[in-house]
């Protein structure tokens, strides 16, 4: 097979990384203020109810729409028609407002949020309590402690990786690997924001699973390029890097492609609650495989050059 030079534009790929991941977090904070809020990490309204069986979840869906209500449906039993309902707290003076619209007579009084929408539901739907299985306020507090717990476990995640790889690989191959893992988080959370994917617990599984793939396939390619680089302490590195790569490709691209399958099948297959999920993911192994050519592979042979100018 032709070796292709990989290496030539390193300065662009890397330039293009770091413009889009800026490009995504300018966008996401000027425009929107921050990433979408969601319950698990801001905090909201989380009911389970068990509905007529003459009702489907884009009745549901469209009440809320209709109401403005911000509202997350999800299936959790489809032969007892069971609900999971994710309210968002942007959606509690809603709430407020048409609780004051049911009827006196058909209303208890009470002073908390969660009450409330579960008596505006009971009345909409005609439910008696037995049908309201659960109903929780999920505050603030949780969804910060979650996104403390979320970050830590990324932060030890990449700690261990940089230690596991100084072990048993070169140094520089470890700090391009690393470097590249966080490239490909920033670059995933860029996504996220830009689009406004609600983050969520799938979604730190998600971000979570990206390391795992994509440090696989760093480790195939700086595998290569060590074995590549024994005994040839006078051939330019980028050349390694480059025959290495092409030895690879195809190991990576079926890797790559045949992970994706699985993937697609996710959102093929309807799995409506696991889209984001699946996106994200799909999303996060094609930047694993593009930051392990274009990204790990450069900055191993920058750093290379950096060292060997200063030890010259």
């Amino acid at each position: 097979m032709h070796n292709i030079n990989f290496t030539k534009y390193k300065y662009f790929t890397l330039s293009f990384s770091f413009l889009a991941i800026v490009f995504g977090f300018v966008v996401t904070f000027a425009k929107y203020g921050g990433f979408a809020h969601s319950l698990d990490f801001n905090g909201g309204l989380r009911t389970v109810v068990e509905l007529p069986a003459d009702k489907t979840r884009n009745d549901l869906e469209g009440y809320f729409q209709s109401k403005k209500i911000e509202a997350v449906v999800i299936l959790l039993e489809k032969e007892k028609n069971i609900y999971q309902l994710d309210i968002g707290l942007g959606s509690l003076e809603t709430i407020e407002a048409l609780y004051k619209e049911i009827p006196e007579d058909s209303r208890e009084s009470s002073t908390s949020a969660i009450d409330r929408f579960v008596q505006l539901l009971r009345y909409e739907y005609k439910l008696p309590k037995e049908k309201v299985l659960s109903a929780d306020q999920v505050g603030a507090v949780v969804g910060g402690e979650l996104t403390e717990v979320g970050i830590t476990l990324l932060l030890t995640t990449l700690a261990i990786i940089l230690l596991y790889l100084s072990i048993r690989s070169q140094f520089k191959f470890a700090l391009a690997s690393s470097i590249a893992l966080v490239h490909d988080i920033l670059m995933t959370l860029a996504l996220i924001g830009f689009l406004q994917i609600k983050p969520s617990v799938p979604i730190i599984a998600a971000l979570l699973t990206l390391l795992g793939y994509s440090i696989n396939d760093k480790i195939v390619v700086f595998d290569r390029i060590r074995e590549n680089a024994h005994g040839k302490d006078n051939l330019a590195l980028s050349n390694i890097i480059n025959v290495s790569i092409t030895q690879t490709l195809g190991r990576t691209i079926n890797t790559s492609f045949t992970t994706m399958i699985s993937v697609v099948a996710i959102i093929v297959g309807g799995a409506v609650e696991l889209y984001d999920f699946a996106f994200v993911l799909l999303f996060g192994v094609i930047v694993g495989t593009y930051s392990s050519i274009y990204i790990a592979a450069p900055i191993s042979e920058i750093y290379d050059q950096l060292r060997k100018k200063r030890f010259a």
